[in-house]
């Protein structure tokens, strides 16, 4: 089933929200009203776990619109999946097709898209000292710092980071809606996430990443292994498969250990039982890491009725399924689909 009325914001002609690179603000305003949105890199020192002192820098870009939406000040908080950065959420490619960034300042919300742990410009503990419960406090203690400047906060996902959010608003329900982009639960696995580790390896060994870090414990994929785990190439620009490549990141090993444990727990003891705000839950169909073996996501009350039961205290739970999609939602040509559905959302809720 495909989503009704997710046209209806489509991001042609939006406010341009600028890439950032390093602490360098560079944006390309193509009018005066894009040319008053802003951006600028921040910086924040956070603990890994409560009660211990900061031990560690989060970088992150914080974008204002220029005119806020009826709604009121409103910032998503965008969280990044594995072996990816911020650039997720403000991909350099097409012209701003894939920009997240962009399409949420068109709809007059905020964004502030980070860096995770150890990734792109924010600091890198020890690998055994960053999981997705890490993660989660991390996201607590930026959603904290956010709240006196926005009453309302939503957590945008993808991927992993999908269940950072997750264990973030189950932990300490202080966000107010939560996205959760290419993730799903329970028994259905593709042959992409059967994949998982067999593609990843030490990143100390990788041609892209191997100057960055000499801790084994520090991962990312094969060469030449995530255009048909992450993308559904027939259905994404090639352009956009080989500069994913050439600029993929890390992930440690425990945090890929604590995914899929974290995943694959009954809904009766997932955290996903924890989480009361409204949840909105979009996949692929042609996702190979959730989608293909024992679950069909292009049948989306299939996915409907696998997924429901994860959520049993949700304020209100959607679930919808993008059609000739893969993993990477943001980065396939429906990626206008996916992000004015959930703009269209995030306005209801």
């Amino acid at each position: 089933m495909i989503i009704s009325g997710a046209l209806r914001r489509a991001v042609a002609g939006v406010l341009a929200a600028g890439f950032t690179v390093a602490t360098a603000l560079v944006s390309t305003p193509a009018s005066a009203e894009q040319a008053a949105s802003s951006c600028r890199d921040v910086e924040r020192t956070v603990a890994l776990t409560e009660g211990a002192p900061p031990a560690a820098t989060i970088s992150g870009t914080l974008c204002v619109p220029a005119t806020w939406s009826a709604s009121g000040r409103q910032v998503d908080v965008l969280v990044h999946g594995g072996s990816y950065n911020r650039s997720y959420w403000n991909w350099p490619q097409g012209d701003g097709k894939y920009s997240y960034v962009r399409s949420a300042l068109a709809d007059g919300r905020a964004t502030f898209a980070y860096d995770r742990l150890g990734v792109g410009e924010s600091s890198r503990p020890p690998s055994t000292r960053v999981s997705v419960g890490t993660d989660a406090y991390v996201l607590h203690q930026l959603v904290r710092g956010l709240r006196a400047d926005y009453p309302t906060i939503n957590v945008v996902t993808h991927s992993i980071g999908g269940l950072v959010g997750i264990e973030e608003a189950a932990r300490f329900g202080d966000i107010d809606r939560l996205v959760v982009t290419g993730m799903l639960h329970g028994t259905g696995v593709g042959i992409g996430g059967l994949r998982t580790f067999t593609n990843f390896y030490p990143a100390m060994l990788d041609p892209v990443v191997s100057a960055d870090t000499a801790d084994v414990g520090w991962v990312t994929t094969l060469p030449g292994t995530r255009d048909d785990v992450f993308f559904h190439p027939p259905a994404a620009d090639p352009a956009v498969i080989a500069y994913d490549e050439a600029h993929k990141d890390v992930t440690t090993e425990l945090t890929l250990a604590t995914s899929a444990l974290v995943n694959k727990l009954p809904p009766a003891l997932n955290s996903t039982s924890r989480v009361r705000v409204p949840v909105l839950v979009m996949v692929g169909e042609h996702d190979a890491l959730f989608c293909g073996l024992l679950l069909d996501c292009r049948d989306r009350q299939a996915v409907q009725q696998s997924e429901a039961a994860f959520y049993p205290r949700a304020a209100s739970l959607t679930i919808l399924t993008v059609p000739d999609t893969g993993h990477n939602l943001a980065l396939h040509r429906s990626s206008n689909i996916t992000h004015s559905t959930i703009s269209e959302w995030l306005h209801s809720a």
